[in-house]
């Protein structure tokens, strides 16, 4: 597996490759970026090029660079994503264990911000002494979800979402999905290529997209009915929150985008609808309605009641399209 299996991020590309020639490897990296962009791809790539195999193995086939997942070290009874606390003493066990048939041993690290912070910690005791031949990269939505410990002994690489026409090609040419198709789930995918074939296969994705943007638009009325029926669609639709919660996060960021003269970025087919709820709010405005979701977002993850968190951000959302205080409109 080499870099040209990575699909755009040509600034990465060749840190990673100039790096890994460079023979100045560290012991551990965090690649931060929206899972679906490129991640993983670049993480087996980099393994591969640092292993010192020539060539003769991939990722893949390299017993000296591991995938780490719960199963693989040992804890065969924790099925969700995350090395728990277990694997991980037996992932340090490994690691002061010489490479086989390489010249380093590389161990990624899947979902990294879903290890409790015990698990975490257990880690960091390579991170403080590491062995030479040995290299970490954690792969993570959001770096600050890792201890402060753990980030400041790795080296950061972002992965930003890539450009539409990259996706749009990539479907075309790798997935055999019509170039129709392609442009609208290009669009809707955020500069993700894994969120693009995910989407491709689930109509019901697409058409929730659209009843959420629905919703939105409809409580630009200034009826109440939208907002109740918004409420309603939210609590009866807790399973796929986290889709939801993405499609609202994408919608504001356009419309932010919008308002400070930008273009937009995720939902380019629903350029028009995007303008008319522009014009409905301040800039100031869509920029709280960003912190709204995010907030939400945060305290739906931690476990807050579901239906007043839904029914709170749905006020808090009303309160900025309106400009006015829903504590005083109802």
């Amino acid at each position: 597996m080499s870099m040209d299996t990575v699909v755009g991020h040509e600034i990465v590309r060749k840190l990673l490759a100039d790096t890994a020639a460079s023979g100045t490897v560290s012991h551990a990296y965090i690649f931060e970026g929206k899972s679906g962009v490129g991640r993983k791809t670049a993480a087996k790539a980099f393994a591969a090029l640092v292993s010192g195999c020539g060539g003769k193995y991939d990722a893949d086939s390299n017993p000296d660079i591991a995938v780490a997942d719960n199963a693989r070290f040992g804890d065969t009874k924790k099925k969700t994503p995350g090395l728990s606390i277990d694997a991980v003493r037996a992932l340090k066990k490994d690691v002061y264990t010489r490479p086989y048939m390489s010249d380093r041993k590389v161990y990624i690290i899947p979902d990294s911000e879903r290890m409790a912070p015990p698990a975490q910690n257990s880690l960091l005791k390579i991170f403080e002494e590491p062995p030479p031949y040995c290299t970490i990269i954690m792969i993570t939505d959001n770096a600050n979800s890792l201890l402060q410990t753990i980030r400041s002994r790795a080296i950061i690489v972002r992965f930003q979402p890539l450009e539409r026409a990259q996706v749009e090609s990539y479907l075309v040419e790798k997935a055999g999905v019509s170039a129709e198709r392609a442009a609208v789930l290009a669009a809707i995918s955020g500069g993700s290529i894994g969120r693009a074939l995910e989407l491709s296969e689930d109509d019901e994705a697409i058409a929730q997209r659209d009843t959420v943007i629905g919703c939105l638009m409809n409580c630009m009325k200034t009826e109440k009915r939208p907002l109740y029926d918004f409420i309603k669609f939210l609590k009866q639709n807790k399973p796929q929150i986290k889709e939801i919660l993405e499609v609202l996060s994408t919608w504001f960021e356009d419309v932010l985008h919008i308002k400070c003269g930008g273009a937009v970025e995720v939902n380019a087919d629903k350029a028009e609808e995007l303008k008319r709820f522009g014009r409905a709010v301040t800039r100031e405005a869509a920029f709280r309605l960003c912190e709204i979701v995010t907030k939400y977002t945060l305290a739906i993850g931690r476990n807050a009641n579901y239906s007043i968190a839904v029914q709170c951000m749905a006020f808090e959302f009303w309160e900025e399209i309106h400009g006015r205080s829903y504590r005083s409109a109802f």
